[in-house]
């Protein structure tokens, strides 16, 4: 057993039916991340949805356990659907976790009503630098110095600064919790697995995309860097009936800076799959 680092952050964690006929949103966070990730659009559902937001297996409340591939993680998310009493659920992924999210509307499509999309990897991934990452040695070491040089500089408490000025919808609280959650040293091994994952196992995700059914939003930051440039058009393009959308000026952590589009976006999955209630 494990916590859902998250529950609709308006209702009480015990109550497992869903509010007003609609289903349930479960939130399936990137690489690092950790289900505390979605606490901006808890508010921006404004109670009317419940929304489960689990840490991944790696990350957050489960760094002990084993990070996991697209297949892999695709079934644990659907053993979180199982404890929360859940049968059907809004599934939105950010980031690698859209690819989680991907996975899961394919092997279990009974279980997801529709799929909505933030800032996810898609068919311009592995980039270079993506392989690169991924190699045993070289990769490790250059992504352990990494990891160690952005934690030092989110500790900074001139980088709390800049974002509370500059960055509008990232709470600096939340990059602060960030780093402690997902960026200790434990983190590499999880890091690693799923750069091995993105490299070995997303090119046969990608490759069955078209035999989707079910409505879907994907969402793009403007100025996303994360990701590669045309892989948002690419991936909405290659799921039969779904919808892009960019989001003017947005970069990468749609979550946080963007979370009210993302609230739309689910309303508006969850009507045209006909679940959102009254």
């Amino acid at each position: 057993m494990y916590p859902s680092a998250l529950q609709n952050v308006q209702r009480d964690p015990g109550t497992l039916d869903d509010v007003s006929g609609r289903p349930p949103v479960l939130a399936l966070h990137g690489q690092p991340g950790s289900g505390r990730d979605f606490e901006p659009l808890g508010r921006a559902l404004a109670g009317e949805w419940r929304m489960v937001a689990p840490d991944r297996p790696g990350w957050g409340s489960r760094a002990g356990e084993p990070a996991r591939g697209f297949a892999a993680g695709a079934d644990d998310a659907v053993a979180v659907l199982d404890r929360e009493g859940v049968d059907r659920a809004i599934v939105l992924g950010f980031s690698w976790g859209g690819g989680v999210a991907l996975e899961l509307a394919r092997r279990h499509p009974d279980r997801v009503g529709g799929l909505v999309l933030a800032a996810s990897i898609g068919p311009g991934e592995p980039t270079v630098a993506d392989r690169l990452l991924a190699l045993p040695v070289a990769g490790r070491a250059i992504s352990a110095g990494g990891l160690a040089a952005t934690r030092l500089v989110l500790r900074r408490p001139s980088f709390h600064g800049i974002v509370g000025r500059g960055m509008k919808g990232v709470d600096p609280n939340h990059v602060r919790r960030f780093v402690d959650d997902c960026m200790s040293r434990a983190a590499l091994d999880s890091f690693m697995v799923e750069q091995r994952a993105l490299v070995g196992e997303w090119g046969r995700v990608v490759r069955r995309l078209s035999e989707l059914r079910l409505p879907t939003v994907v969402v793009s930051g403007e100025r996303d860097r994360m990701i590669a440039p045309t892989s948002a058009r690419r991936l909405a393009e290659a799921i039969p009936g779904a919808e892009l959308r960019i989001v003017p000026g947005a970069g990468h952590f749609l979550p946080g800076a963007s979370a009210p589009v993302l609230a739309e976006a689910v309303v508006g999955v969850a009507a045209r799959a006909g679940l959102a209630g009254r």
